[in-house]
């Protein structure tokens, strides 16, 4: 673990205008990157985080800003921990959103099944619905770069999901054929 490289961002932004500073914000935590100081951002080496500091730090200095990017190791062995608890943390909180998500859809098709509304445009409101919980997982578990405590119960939810998405399907056409629409 002390043997973790690191990369390192730190820049500075002109705070006008605003969109700028938001903007290169979205994308460092979209990416997954963490901040460890003021303006200072952090990803675990690899080719595509050097690609995407590299970007960042030329839309930084477009922008009249001054960027640094660096690699780095941490001196003291308590330090690298402490930072993958910070990534890990970072993930587990959108993966706690993610799975309150996934209850909402687990009761919005049990809703729809208690009250029998076997209807194609809730089959097809519910698979949308289905496949933006599916999109989010897969980003989230890009940015989780070192396998949070809560990834494997996001994964096996969002199976259970699936499953009733299923199990709702199959109601629907049921239902339909009942209705000779099949």
């Amino acid at each position: 673990m002390e043997d973790q490289q690191w990369l390192l961002l730190n820049f500075t932004l002109p705070k006008e205008p605003s969109r700028v500073r938001v903007s290169v914000w979205r994308k460092l935590k979209k990416k997954g990157s963490i901040n460890i100081g003021q303006s200072m951002w952090i990803l675990p080496v690899s080719d595509p985080h050097l690609l995407f500091f590299t970007a960042i730090s030329e839309e930084i200095t477009q922008n009249k800003g001054t960027a640094f990017l660096l690699t780095a190791t941490f001196i003291k062995e308590i330090n690298a921990p402490d930072v993958i608890e910070l990534f890990n943390s970072a993930r587990n909180e959108e993966y706690t959103e993610f799975l309150e998500k996934c209850e909402d859809f687990s009761d919005e098709i049990e809703k729809e099944t208690t009250i029998e509304n076997f209807s194609f445009g809730e089959l097809e409101e519910n698979e949308e619905e289905y496949k933006k919980l599916s999109e989010w997982l897969q980003k989230i578990l890009e940015r989780d770069f070192f396998s949070s405590s809560v990834g494997l119960q996001a994964k096996q939810q969002l199976g259970k999901c699936q499953q009733l998405l299923e199990e709702f399907s199959s109601k629907v056409y049921s239902s339909s054929e009942e209705e000779g629409a099949i």
